[in-house]
Order: structure tokens, then C-alpha cells, then sequence
């Protein structure tokens, strides 16, 4: 009886170290962005209520209530200066052009008015955005 040559098996073992180092490292990324995304969407913004303000011009009367939206950071800064942001925003709508105001873009224009009025009057940009939140005009 011939014995038959016995076929020699190949070593893989290189391969399957490969296979586990790259599965580990795909694991590894996967974990990094999860984290790394958990952390972008961690709320960056705060807002603070105030209002009812009420102006009254020449030609017409506004009452606004607005949120001020600041950095998250910046919490306490619109705390220390809430009275001077409040003076703001009064004399704002004081000096509202109630053409504008009436048109159909007015609250985008007094939203932008507002917080381009408070960053110029407390000479700081830590008011990103002002929303309105309750809004009514009347004229005189």
C-alpha cells in the first residue's frame, strides 16, 4: 500500500491576527464618533426670557416678549446684565422703523435690529441670536 502524500495545510494564523487587529480598530472608531458625536450635540446654547417690553414711539406702540440666545458660557454674563440688556432692548423698539416693522420680513428685521442694538450698546457680541416670543404692534 502506497501511503498518500499528506497534504500540508497552510498556516493562517498571520490572517486571523490581521482579521482581529482590523475588527479592533474598526471598533475603535466606531466607539470614537459615537462619543465624539454625543458631545457635538450637548446643548451649546442658552436662552433667557424677557419681556414684556413695552415702547411707545411717535407713530406707534410695540410689546415684544424675546428670548436672548447666548453662548452657553455665556449664562452669566447675561445674568450680571440683565438690567442694561433690558434698557436695550427698550430703547430698540423705541427706534424701530414701523414701515419695516409692519412689512411682511418685520420680525426677521426686529429680531436682527434687537441684537445688533444690545451687542452694540453693551460693546460685546454674547448675544447671538434675539427670538421673539410674543410680538404685537399698534399704531398711534
Amino acid at each position: 500500500m502506497l501511503a498518500m502524500p499528506r497534504v500540508k495545510q497552510s498556516d493562517n494564523f498571520a490572517a486571523y491576527i490581521l482579521v482581529v487587529i482590523v475588527c479592533a480598530i474598526i471598533c475603535v472608531v466606531m466607539m470614537w464618533m459615537y462619543f465624539d458625536y454625543k458631545q457635538r450635540t450637548a446643548s451649546y446654547l442658552a436662552y433667557s426670557a424677557f419681556g414684556p417690553i413695552v415702547a411707545r414711539g411717535s407713530e406707534f406702540s410695540i410689546r415684544a416678549s424675546v428670548a436672548v440666545q447666548t453662548r452657553n458660557e455665556d449664562t452669566s454674563w447675561i445674568e450680571k446684565n440683565q438690567k442694561a440688556v433690558n434698557v436695550a432692548l427698550q430703547a430698540a423698539l423705541a427706534s424701530a422703523d414701523p414701515v419695516r416693522v409692519r412689512a411682511p420680513e418685520g420680525v426677521t428685521y426686529v429680531q436682527g435690529m434687537l441684537r445688533d442694538a444690545v451687542n452694540a450698546s453693551l460693546g460685546t457680541q454674547n448675544v447671538q441670536e434675539i427670538l421673539l416670543t410674543d410680538f404685537v404692534v399698534q399704531g398711534n
